[in-house]
């Protein structure tokens, strides 16, 4: 594919029926009274139907973003973003999953941009069709599945009536993508009024309107150091974005991007709704974070091997790069309590809440699996799996487990009425030479 496919622009036509300007546009006169709109339809609860298998109004996998959704994507100035689009689009518009996020079927996009001229935009291209050796028959379908304009005249309601509305309505794409978000607001970034009356009264008309899902580039705020430097954990990653709340609290869906490794390694964060992505670590608990990289050969992104991380952490100035130590075995059995109040249960910790632990107290997630291990051949702690079908792995002081199994086997017997307190003593770890 040596020529890029661009978007015809010219003579695009009138949009049929189009309602009257939003709220955000200015009057034109004084004495202009802005018409009103009928109130919204009420519709009883018990009317809602349930999503069903093969959605039609599915986009991502597993409703992680349907047709009328916004999904922000989330990262530093320069680090690739643009990239990460092509990729996610390309791959997308085969039906081809983009690091384990998996569109519901073959996907049209529609990109908005103004940072990229047309050299950049074919250089990605080509190193994403490249690079993931895109077949000739997948080259030609995923390339027919991405058209892309470039505007940087309008802004705020300009930009959503004479640029979003008519592009849409004439190409009909699955997905809108606008890269990125602060060369089309038209106001300032960290006004709520600015930022909601872009996203939900500019925007969301449009894409409800012609059902079809938005995904918008945006930057981080400007790194903090030393001690400012925030430890993000779970969905704080949501609010990677800079400047208003509204850049998290609007989208169904956020990604962020955050560099762990120098210029090479990042990882990819699922800030919100990420459980939708089922995700899994090795050990097949839940997952939000996936560790990507740049390509050394090729422009595209790649998922980095456990066994480079690990080489990248042995670095001398990898705890530093890092940002995070690796926790004492005292330190890290103070995680998991020595009595309960009225169950075991209570005293008994999860992998994910042990991985939550670990990101606000500042220690690497990636080290929890390989402390869990240590402990148990030491004999500090043990493990069963929770109540029900396909119940959790659940870790505690060899006490509180034993107490835990006790109660389950009791469990429709007069015993289980019976208040039952332990208090375990936690074992110093051996010595290592």
């Amino acid at each position: 594919m040596n020529q890029t496919q661009w978007a015809e622009l010219n003579d695009i036509p009138e949009v049929a029926g189009k309602p009257a300007r939003s709220a955000t546009s200015p009057a034109s006169g004084a004495e202009e009274e802005k018409p009103k709109l009928p109130p919204p339809e009420a519709v009883g609860i018990g009317l809602l139907q349930t999503p069903v298998l093969n959605d039609p109004n599915e986009l991502l996998k597993y409703r992680y973003l349907c047709r009328g959704g916004g999904m922000l994507l989330v990262g530093p100035a320069g680090v690739g973003k643009s990239t990460l689009q092509m990729q996610a689009s390309l791959c997308w518009g085969i039906g081809r999953e983009f690091f384990g996020i998996h569109p519901a079927r073959p996907l049209k996009s529609l990109l908005i941009q103004s940072e990229n001229d047309h050299g950049d935009l074919a250089e990605m291209r080509d190193g994403v069709l490249d690079g993931l050796a895109f077949s000739s028959e997948e080259r030609a379908a995923a390339c027919a599945n991405l058209l892309v304009a470039t505007e940087d005249m309008r802004t705020a309601v300009e930009f959503c009536d004479e640029v979003v509305e008519p592009l849409v309505a004439l190409h009909k794409p699955d997905l809108l993508w606008i890269d990125p978000a602060l060369a089309y607001l038209g106001g300032e970034t960290n006004s709520q009024k600015d930022v909601g009356a872009f996203l939900r009264n500019g925007l969301n008309p449009i894409v409800h309107r012609h059902q079809c899902g938005v995904i918008i580039l945006h930057h981080t705020n400007k790194p903090t150091s030393g001690a400012e430097k925030p430890k993000w954990n779970g969905s704080e990653f949501a609010y990677l974005g800079s400047g208003s709340a509204e850049w998290a609290n609007w989208p169904r869906a956020v990604l962020g991007l955050r560099s762990i490794g120098g210029h090479d390694i990042f990882e990819l964060h699922a800030g919100k709704r990420g459980g939708r992505l089922k995700w899994e670590e090795a050990d097949g608990q839940r997952s939000y974070i996936k560790v990507i990289g740049h390509s050394t050969s090729r422009q595209y992104w790649r998922e980095v091997p456990q066994s480079e991380l690990d080489a990248a952490r042995e670095k001398p100035d990898a705890e530093a790069r890092f940002g995070r130590h690796k926790p004492t075995m005292e330190e890290f059995l103070k995680l998991f309590p020595t009595s309960f109040k009225k169950e075991p249960r209570e005293a008994l910790l999860s992998g994910d809440q042990v991985k939550v632990a670990f990101l606000k107290l500042g220690w690497h997630r990636d080290l929890y699996k390989g402390m869990y291990e240590q402990a148990e051949a030491d004999g500090l702690l043990a493990i069963v799996r929770g109540e029900g079908r396909g119940g959790q792995l659940l870790r505690g002081l060899p006490e509180i487990v034993a107490a835990y199994t006790a109660r389950r086997e009791e469990a429709g017997s007069l015993m289980e009425q019976v208040p039952l307190k332990v208090c375990a003593k936690r074992r110093k770890p051996p010595k290592r030479r």
